[in-house]
């Protein structure tokens, strides 16, 4: 009668003039207010394992045993669907209280840490500066200047392997499909968990109604129960209607389910998270800023050699001389 691995539950085709047509369209409704509330679970951040669960528990066993004992009574389904729907929206309740909490506890402490953080100005130490340069360095640029071959050929040298340290720029890594469809789908998945929020407020204020229906005592049960049951009731099919809404929402952007919504946003997620950071690298690497820097370095290289190479030939210069003086 159930597809077992399936989240939702499949509804029925009335055909004409079917003598049970009424007994199959509320059943349809059960199905439709359990697969709403699939939905729900899922935008709220219940795992599919655990949705699952409650599917095997309160309603493909609750049918076999029901069927085991009385026999067949389609009649039966209504109640069994509600259990399980009751059952799947107080898991969705925890798992939204938990998140809210988290998220409540993460932002107190965020801003605990902001004003409890020194101001990285006092904590940065001033570095002395100083145009003098050293005399070894004054002596080498004296030896350089009286040697203009020396000059050139260490010139050459730097340009030599400057050229050869330049790697060849390879393409700029390119956007797939699924990363370039990430911010369109960001967009349903943000309107979602708006509806969802709503709909988490609508509960709480319901739930409160219910508390203080609960806690009425003496003349005021007598005289408030019957409003308060009213605010109640209206409230519930508010509730309803907003549910059947999170569900179009997916519907209207042509999405059967937020099952499927969810697993084509999250294939498009790690895709643009991956493309992201290899662009960044890329960047990084062979970006325009990092090919400035590298021009700068260069002529600064050529106008400033290195010590090592500058004290060999300064070490040859007066090899030379040596030399010569014998």
């Amino acid at each position: 009668m159930f597809d077992n691995s399936r989240l939702y539950l499949a509804t029925k085709k009335i055909g004409k003039n079917n003598p049970k047509a009424e007994q199959i369209q509320t059943d349809n409704e059960m199905r439709m207010r359990w697969n709403c509330e699939v939905d729900r679970a899922i935008v709220s951040g219940v795992s599919e394992t655990e949705i699952q669960q409650i599917k095997k528990k309160y309603i493909t066993d609750r049918i076999r045993e029901s069927v085991d004992i009385f026999g067949s009574q389609p009649e039966r389904l209504g109640s069994i669907i509600m259990t399980a729907v009751t059952a799947l929206a107080l898991l969705i309740s925890k798992v939204l209280d938990k998140a809210r909490k988290l998220s409540a506890k993460f932002f107190e402490k965020e801003v605990v840490q902001m004003v409890t953080e020194p101001s990285e100005e006092r904590t940065l130490e001033k570095i002395p500066q100083t145009d003098k340069k050293p005399k070894q360095e004054h002596n080498l640029l004296k030896e350089l200047i009286a040697n203009p071959s020396a000059q050139k050929q260490e010139l050459q040298s730097q340009t030599q392997v400057t050229e050869q340290e330049t790697p060849q720029i390879p393409p700029k890594p390119v956007v797939s499909t699924e990363a370039a469809a990430y911010p369109k789908l960001l967009k349903i998945y943000k309107e979602l968990n708006r509806q969802n929020g709503i709909i988490f407020d609508a509960e709480r204020e319901r739930n409160e109604l219910e508390l203080e229906r609960d806690s009425l005592k003496g003349f005021a049960k007598l005289t408030k129960k019957g409003e308060l049951q009213s605010r109640i009731d209206r409230k519930n099919e508010e509730i309803d209607l907003l549910k059947v809404g999170l569900s179009g929402i997916i519907k209207r952007y042509g999405y059967q389910n937020v099952q499927e919504f969810y697993q084509i946003y999250r294939k498009s997620y790690n895709a643009y998270i991956a493309c992201k950071e290899q662009v960044t690298k890329w960047e990084k690497t062979y970006g325009d800023d990092n090919q400035k820097k590298s021009k700068e370095s260069v002529l600064e290289r050529l106008r400033n050699p290195p010590k090592k190479t500058a004290d060999y030939q300064q070490q040859g210069i007066l090899k030379g001389k040596d030399r010569g003086a014998r």
